[in-house]
């Protein structure tokens, strides 16, 4: 999201009171818990007389209030959804992270990401329904715990409402108008549009110019402005639609510097589950993952996708499950499609990463399925497995693995975990993999990180970038070297996992530590990443594309030449309040972008 945009959530973020519902009371040592509770199902405290249980791990989650709320449309909810975080003797567990999006009804939320408090609970501060009257769906996540659910109805005013019709979250350079002039559709009390109803526009940031305002709407409710000028400053700039007895909306448009092309993002799917990756076949066939195990080929030009593989044995845990999909340099002639799944195959319980390679028929289905390499760590709840694949300039596939959540996985070069691997196309060792010990796994490539879930490389060099989700306070972009040490090392000295609260990314204690390209301080969620190539690009030709979760945008960054840190400012490309998983340069060096929800999108970026 824009600084703007979070600075606006912040200020309006409301208190909530915590009502405690249920209370443990340690008698003594020697006496047995008793455990007293008024069946409301609320959270846990610490109670009078005695001393507070110890929370465990957490292990369930659920609802405390705020669920199945009612308010008219781009309105906040009265109440704040509130979720709870418990272990397994249903102790509340503080100090977990929660993650909050919206699945449907176009909606905002204050905060992406909140803490649970010492009552275990945490809750959305600012929940704003979508503008179209129906239902509306909130998601709060932790990982490896099922998420919690809150829904809520919109309803019209009985005044009527003004929306935002077409043209929000635009990109031109500055000085320039947008390519869509931004309009509004004005309803009445009951839904249907309001002919001939006066709207002024007017430039409240940004130092821009307005053709067309006022503006009438027509039969079908809608009002457009002629043309929003953007100002001369670079950044985000805003405009503001009203009109008499109705709450105003605003417009945001980003001012792009001079040498940025015009980005025109267009959708090319939507209303997919959990898409995670996607890839092209050389005849422009897309094939993309979900992560509930399903793999699927959209022809160019199509709008109806075909499943080609739901293999049986996907574990999809937490962030774990069909992940990662490549197709072979060769795959004209062998037709090799390669996945990264966290599987079950082995059986008697055990769960395993692994890259499997298939053979695509002339339709594309997926036939002849090899492991060509498997054992790689998955956590016990799925959590942190990595699992970005791509193939190298040099003709291997290098893919990535997270840490698991794991203390020693990481630094530790018997585990495939929390690494960036190198095999060849029959899952070996790739020649020229460093060598790092007599216990090493020789398809180790690089060392010690968290977890990645990007690989680019720059046209030209072939110089080989990894995009890193970090913890609490950062995410880097990271040159690769062949044996370097990426410096993560969640230990906290005594075996357990501080990768959320004490560890940085790149460790300086470690001798020869690889020091990140480019950091971002807020820890936004980085996943996907590639590098936008060609004229079309203009002054992002060469820069790499990445896109964020938590983060809800898709920014481009400049590595310099070395790869040891960046030239000029990093800048957004996509701003539209999703998470972005994937980021892949496409036929005819088109960017596409994929949505990380239960109703995924994917965007084609272009600049024509």
């Amino acid at each position: 999201m824009t600084l703007a945009r979070l600075d606006r959530w912040r200020a309006q973020r409301s208190s909530f009171a915590m009502r405690p519902a249920r209370i443990w009371l340690a008698l003594s040592l020697s006496s047995p818990l008793a455990l007293l509770s008024t069946g409301c199902g609320g959270p846990l405290v610490a109670g009078d007389g005695g001393d507070a249980a110890v929370a465990g791990a957490p292990t369930s989650t659920g609802v405390v209030e705020g669920n199945g709320q009612t308010a008219v449309v781009s309105t906040p909810v009265a109440i704040a959804p509130r979720m709870y975080v418990r272990d397994a003797n249903n102790v509340p567990v503080a100090n977990v992270r929660v993650s909050w999006r919206i699945a449907q009804g176009d909606g905002t939320i204050a905060e992406a990401n909140t803490t649970t408090g010492a009552d275990g609970t945490s809750a959305a501060s600012r929940w704003t329904l979508g503008p179209t009257p129906g239902p509306n769906r909130l998601i709060a996540e932790v990982p490896g715990l099922a998420p919690v659910l809150f829904d809520a109805t919109g309803t019209m005013d009985a005044r009527g409402s003004l929306t935002i019709q077409s043209g929000n979250f635009q990109m031109a350079l500055a000085s320039t108008a947008v390519s869509v002039a931004p309009a509004v559709i004005v309803r009445d009390g009951r839904g249907a549009p309001v002919a001939s109803r006066t709207v002024t526009f007017r430039v409240a940031s940004g130092g821009g110019t307005i053709e067309g305002s006022p503006a009438t709407t027509g039969a079908d409710g809608i009002a457009r402005l002629t043309r929003w000028i953007l100002g001369p400053t670079v950044g985000q700039q805003t405009l503001v639609a009203e009109t008499t007895g109705l709450p105003a909306v605003t417009f945001e448009a980003t001012a792009l510097a001079t040498g940025a092309p015009e980005v025109r993002p267009t959708v090319v799917l939507s209303g997919r589950n959990r898409v995670w990756d996607l890839a092209f076949a050389p005849d422009g066939t897309m094939l993309f993952t979900e992560r509930a195990g399903r793999a699927f080929a959209l022809a160019a030009g199509s709008t109806t996708p075909r499943m080609i593989a739901a293999p049986s044995d996907t574990s999809a845990r937490s962030q774990s499950g069909l992940l990662g999909i490549a197709l072979d340099p060769d795959f004209a002639a062998n037709r090799f499609v390669y996945t990264y799944l966290a599987s079950t195959r082995p059986g008697g319980g055990r769960i395993d990463n692994r890259v499997r390679r298939w053979r695509a028929a002339a339709d594309f289905t997926l036939t002849e399925d090899r492991d060509i390499l498997t054992g790689i760590t998955w956590g016990s709840d799925g959590g942190h497995s990595g699992g970005r694949i791509r193939f190298g300039p040099d003709g291997f596939l290098y893919i990535t693995t997270g840490d698991t959540r794991s203390a020693t996985v990481p630094q530790d070069l018997r585990e495939l975990g929390g690494k960036v691997l190198r095999v060849t196309r029959d899952g070996a060792p790739a020649p020229g993999n460093p060598m790092l010990g007599p216990t090493a796994r020789p398809e180790i490539y690089f060392v010690g990180v968290r977890n990645p879930q990007g690989i680019a490389f720059r046209p030209g060099s072939g110089d080989a970038f990894i995009c890193e989700h970090g913890p609490n306070q950062d995410d880097e972009i990271t040159r690769l070297v062949a044996g370097g040490n990426g410096g993560w090392n969640p230990n906290d000295g005594m075996g357990n996992y501080n990768g959320y609260t004490g560890a940085r990314m790149s460790d300086t204690r470690i001798a020869g530590v690889v020091q990140p390209t480019h950091i971002v301080a807020d820890s936004a969620g980085m996943s996907g990443c590639d590098f936008a190539s060609g004229p079309r690009w203009l002054g992002w030709d060469g820069s790499l594309l990445v896109g964020m979760l938590d983060g809800t945008r898709v920014f481009q960054v400049r590595p310099n030449s070395a790869g040891t840190g960046i030239v000029g400012t990093p800048s957004n490309v996509l701003d539209t309040a999703d998470r972005f998983r994937a980021v892949v340069r496409g036929p005819n060096g088109a960017i596409f972008v994929v949505s990380d929800s239960d109703s995924a999108t994917i965007w084609r970026i272009d600049a024509p």
